[in-house]
């Protein structure tokens, strides 16, 4: 009965830490963007630190770096923002009548989907469209002062990990015996260069989108095409929908404000195109395969991270099932697991039978080597 005995356990641990994850999100969430964030920092602080030889200094002035870029780009959204919501009043009428004329056509010559004909149907999707953005918005502002708190809480953590760093990798490295450190260690090295690949790679990104967009958004006469421009590269964090949602916002503000009829359908022209390039070639460049999870697994993660955290858990999803994977990849009885997360599958599906049909690769093996133990 040793193998229900240990069976039992490790369910009771994955409940447990699944309850934690729920009960506890309000207080892992700055923690775990912490983690990430002092992950980004790590290089820059660094290199402050050889100019400076103090630490504490060191820290305090990447932060404010770092801080003081976010505070203009936030300082030139807020201002961009404020005139954006200032001219829905202005340009609803017409951004609703833009709407009518997308569903009449929809409606018309696309075969097999139903629009509503009705006026009082129509008014009612399109209201809900329109209600769509103050919405956000007003959430956001009526959350303001939780964000306010978590952002406060997530720098101040951020600091004791850079500074406690070195100290938090020693306590890690005695919880295992001598024999296995080299190998912790390896792990541990492997997830921080690997999360600061991701990330920086991200990062650089975003800015070669944000000019981009806002480039082909200036051509073609949308304004605030700043606002747009950077928004739209900032939703590529959010995987699989956030390139779509930052072509749809633009394309319905330049759907309310064109001055040419063939404005709304150029945006989404340049939408498509940067999108392709942005997934062919810029994103596969860059980022490269430090992150080599395939989309099954990476949509799993998004799903429990969204349902736990919102919108943030969503942006950590990928990285975590990255680390996890690399986790797995080091332990001999998840070492199929790690493959049936892996990118390329389909062309490796072949090793479950060729390298890993075997017992020190099964869970199984787990279970004995506890019982041998006894």
């Amino acid at each position: 009965m040793q193998w229900l005995r240990n069976t039992s356990y490790m369910l009771i641990v994955i409940i447990g830490s699944g309850f934690l994850l729920l009960e506890g999100r309000s207080l892992l969430f700055p923690f775990l963007f912490a983690i990430f964030f002092s992950f980004l920092l790590i290089p820059l602080e660094k290199w402050l630190f050889k100019k400076i030889k103090h630490k504490l200094v060191s820290i305090v002035g990447s932060l404010l770096v770092v801080l003081g870029a976010i505070g203009g780009l936030g300082f030139v959204f807020g201002y961009q923002l404020i005139n954006i919501v200032s001219d829905m009043n202005s340009i609803q009428g017409q951004l609703q009548k833009g709407i009518e004329s997308i569903v009449v056509f929809i409606d018309t010559n696309v075969p097999y989907v139903e629009m509503p004909t009705d006026q009082e149907a129509m008014n009612e999707m399109i209201g809900n469209i329109l209600q769509a953005p103050v919405q956000f918005v007003g959430s956001g502002i009526s959350s303001s002062a939780g964000f306010i708190v978590n952002a406060t809480i997530t720098l101040i953590y951020t600091i004791f990990l850079l500074i406690y760093k070195d100290a938090f990798k020693d306590f890690i490295m005695i919880q295992f015996s001598k024999d296995k450190r080299e190998e912790i260690a390896s792990i541990i090295s492997q997830s921080v260069e690997m999360i600061q690949h991701y990330l920086m790679g991200m990062v650089t990104v975003v800015i070669i989108l944000a000019f981009l967009n806002t480039t082909g958004l200036l051509l073609i006469g949308v304004e605030h095409a700043v606002f747009w421009g950077v928004l739209a590269a900032f939703l590529v964090i959010i995987p699989y929908i956030g390139t779509t949602l930052g072509g749809l916002l633009p394309f319905l503000y330049s759907l309310a404000t064109y001055e040419y009829a063939w404005q709304p359908v150029a945006v989404v022209c340049m939408y498509v195109v940067i999108q392709q390039v942005e997934g062919n070639f810029i994103t596969p460049k860059i980022v490269g395969s430090s992150v080599r999870i395939n989309p099954f697994f990476a949509l799993i993660g998004i799903v429990i991270m969204g349902s736990l955290m919102g919108l943030g858990g969503i942006v950590l999803a990928i990285p975590l099932m990255a680390i996890l994977k690399l986790v797995a990849d080091s332990i001999d009885y998840l070492k199929p697991v790690a493959l049936l997360m892996d990118k390329d599958l389909m062309k490796k599906r072949h090793l479950f039978y060729a390298k890993y049909d075997r017992d020190d690769y099964r869970f199984s093996s787990l279970m004995r080597e506890k019982q041998g133990r006894r």
